[in-house]
């Protein structure tokens, strides 16, 4: 990298999934939020011989996550080639060496994509569908069993409606201003794929148990998502405690540890508090949800968290999408 060379930066906020996990496979509408916990990527110009060396030999290409990579290959396929090293910052998804579970994969292919057309000029913010794009093609030939949405919240930002097969159509809605939601860290981090195959078995194994679990799931993720985007905040509560419940009936079935037990821990106090909490994502670990409509009930579910010696994360739901940042 030379010195004083040119230089850009990009950044793509992390995820949480708000409904619609698991259904989302099966085409059912699912709701996604950007949070304000930002992956930062920095583009610097490249010391080169001439010789137009292509991506995958260049030096970044054993560090960075192949969905960054993959997602810059489509933006320069479209744009053209740039001669850029490529590092990406996501301490602020992480905790020490352990993930959150806020989606740091998705926000490395964001922002990737829109570091190709930054370098080329453009004002990421101008042009998120089209990151979106490449972001998704990238996320999906690492991850094809993958929904797409957690990308989706990382190139779109704010909080958005997703279905599957009209992945770049997803659009946004409004949360409801009396709705509070408190996050909470298992400080057990999961891996989906292990989670999303023994669903796929139990499909497979016992078809008729998989389409019971799945009914019961897509009902209270269609709850959860019709009282978030009509802002009753009440009926969001229970929906969400159904939803949670739902995943949990979903693990059993599966064999899957979905709903595990730091997860139920963070469900009882909800209930004991007047709210209603679920996982956020896969489950298996990473962090939950946990709904209030009620300012009292939400404190007071904090300091129980506190006591129970849970992990409360400090995030805000519907941050900005992709961007450009200063240099």
């Amino acid at each position: 990298m030379s010195a004083g060379g040119r230089q850009i930066r990009t950044s793509a906020p992390g995820k949480m999934m708000i409904s619609g996990e698991y259904v989302v496979l099966e085409g059912a509408e699912a709701l996604v939020a950007a949070v304000d916990r930002r992956l930062e990527a920095v583009g610097s110009e490249r010391l080169t011989d001439g010789s137009g060396a292509s991506i995958a030999r260049s030096s970044e290409s054993g560090t960075l996550p192949p969905e960054a990579l993959l997602a810059r290959k489509y933006a320069e396929a479209t744009l053209g080639a740039v001669s850029m090293e490529l590092t990406l910052d996501a301490s602020a998804l992480r905790r020490g060496d352990r993930k959150l579970g806020l989606g740091s994969s998705s926000a490395a292919a964001a922002a990737a994509a829109a570091a190709v057309l930054r370098w080329h000029g453009r004002d990421p913010a101008d042009h998120r569908r089209e990151v979106l794009g490449w972001a998704l093609a990238g996320h999906h030939a690492v991850a094809p069993q993958g929904s797409g949405a957690d990308v989706a919240a990382a190139t779109l930002g704010g909080v958005v409606r997703f279905v599957r097969e009209r992945a770049e159509h997803a659009q946004p809605v409004q949360w409801p201003h009396t709705l509070d939601v408190q996050v909470v860290w298992t400080g057990i981090p999961a891996r989906t794929s292990d989670l999303v195959a023994k669903v796929r078995a139990l499909e497979v194994d016992a078809p008729e148990r998989y389409r019971d679990a799945m009914h019961q799931l897509r009902d209270a993720s269609e709850d959860l998502l019709g009282a978030i985007t009509e802002g009753q905040a009440m009926a969001a509560v229970g929906a969400a405690d159904r939803h949670g419940l739902a995943m949990g009936a979903l693990g059993e079935a599966s064999g899957a540890p979905i709903v595990t037990e730091e997860l139920a821990r963070v469900a009882a106090l909800a209930r004991e508090n007047n709210g209603g909490a679920k996982p956020s994502g896969a489950g298996g670990g990473d962090v939950a949800l946990a709904f209030f409509s009620n300012p009292d009930d939400s404190r007071r579910f904090r300091a129980a968290c506190v006591k129970a010696d849970l992990t409360l994360l400090s995030v805000e739901l519907g941050a900005e999408g992709v961007r450009s940042e200063e240099t």
